[in-house]
């Protein structure tokens, strides 16, 4: 037989209380993964920023170098060698445009990061909080399968003893079918929340206890229709838009950029040789106004996408602003519990048949569902209005 210390049972206990304690959505947030949206945000600003980097100075691209030698052999003369060193500067003659993405850089790099921050957090907030309800259904359906059970045994007794006809027990037999399906699918949506939830954040595969979101929280009493035109999303929206427009002005700019200053020092033989000259790279046919009508249509499609994305955002402003009205209020989520538990007890005491309790414990279980359901719908639309306006969280 194994011993263990006593000192170790008061840790043995506490680290079992922990595993045991629900996870709050601060808990989760301080395991979450970065969100995608903020990768892609940083790859962004480092793409921009490599722009400006390969177009600093006066240069289109870097310098080529290029070193060169060989033997030189004259009839009579000793075997020599010639050296020689050449370089290629491209020329950028249009360092306006380099300063224009460089302060639309910086402008939109808060902007880009607070928006991806922001939408990583209200995925994670809606993944921990369809967990939340599913795991809190599949409770109820598991309590609702018990019940019926109950009801059955209750049933058959009293049809054994001749107080209810045979019916009465096909109807709660088929119902306990049906409550054992809805338990399997109850599983089956917390097993795939969790995996959702599991995905943006290092949790376990197998499912925790979740701790209750509370009341939703109550929003400022000012109107937030007065902020609309300055939410953050939008102003990263028109930030990115105003950066890959520069963006491709500066392209274009580089790519008609055909200058280059040209350089080389020989040595051949007993002779030095040095040459410093301008190199200009001749355009073919039709392809200035094809890469002129190419940016172009860029322009446009970035300038296009953006208005549909603004578009979109208003949209989704006015509907979370007009929910709000009828959602979000300060009445508390009733407790069908003990009406449920009252309708059982009738049943029992032979004062309700089945054929009557049943259509109102079914009515009660859906009410329960519709609760927990207008509750998870109060949190998210919340922090919809955290996501959109600048507001407390």
């Amino acid at each position: 037989m194994r011993f263990t210390p006593f000192g170790a049972v008061p840790c043995l206990l506490m680290v079992q209380a922990a595993a045991q304690t629900p996870l709050t959505f601060q808990d989760i947030q301080a395991k979450a993964w970065p969100a995608p949206e903020q990768w892609r945000a940083e790859a962004l600003l480092a793409e921009r920023s490599l722009q400006l980097q390969e177009s600093r100075g006066f240069l289109r691209e870097g310098p080529t170098v290029a070193l060169s030698a060989g033997p030189r052999r004259t009839v009579g003369l000793p075997t020599a060698t010639d050296r020689a060193f050449e370089v290629d500067v491209p020329l950028f003659l249009s360092p306006r445009l380099r300063t224009g993405l460089e302060a639309a850089l910086g402008a939109a790099h808060p902007f880009l990061k607070e928006a991806a921050r922001r939408e990583g957090s209200l995925r994670l907030r809606a993944a921990y909080l369809e967990a939340w309800v599913t795991t809190r259904t599949l409770a109820l359906r598991e309590t609702d399968l018990e019940i019926v059970d109950r009801w059955l045994k209750t049933v058959r007794a009293r049809f054994e003893a001749g107080a209810d006809p045979a019916f009465q027990v096909s109807l709660v037999q088929g119902e306990r079918l049906q409550a054992q399906q809805d338990l399997d699918e109850a599983r089956i949506r917390q097993a795939r929340a969790w995996g959702a939830l599991a995905a943006l954040a290092d949790l376990p595969r197998s499912p925790l206890p979740l701790a209750d979101p509370g009341p939703a929280q109550r929003l400022p009493e000012g109107d937030l229709a007065q902020n609309l035109g300055q939410e953050p999303l939008r102003k990263a929206l028109q930030a990115q838009a105003e950066l890959e427009v520069r963006s491709l002005r500066l392209k274009e700019a580089q790519a008609l950029s055909r200058w280059s200053l040209r350089g080389s020092h020989a040595q051949e033989g007993e002779e030095q040789v040095t040459r410093f000259g301008v190199a200009v790279r001749l355009p073919r046919p039709g392809e200035n106004s094809a890469l002129h009508r190419s940016m172009e249509a860029q322009l446009q499609a970035v300038r296009g996408e953006t208005r549909q994305a603004l578009a979109e955002l208003d949209a989704r402003a006015q509907a979370a602003l007009t929910r709000k009205i009828s959602i979000l209020s300060d009445e508390q989520p009733p407790d069908f519990t003990q009406a449920v538990a009252a309708v059982g007890l009738r049943l029992l005491e032979g004062r309700e048949r089945p054929s009557e309790a049943l259509p109102i414990r079914r009515q009660l279980l859906e009410a329960q569902l519709a609760s927990l359901r207008r509750l998870q719908t109060q949190h998210l639309l919340t922090a919809e209005l955290q996501t959109l306006f600048e507001v407390p969280r």
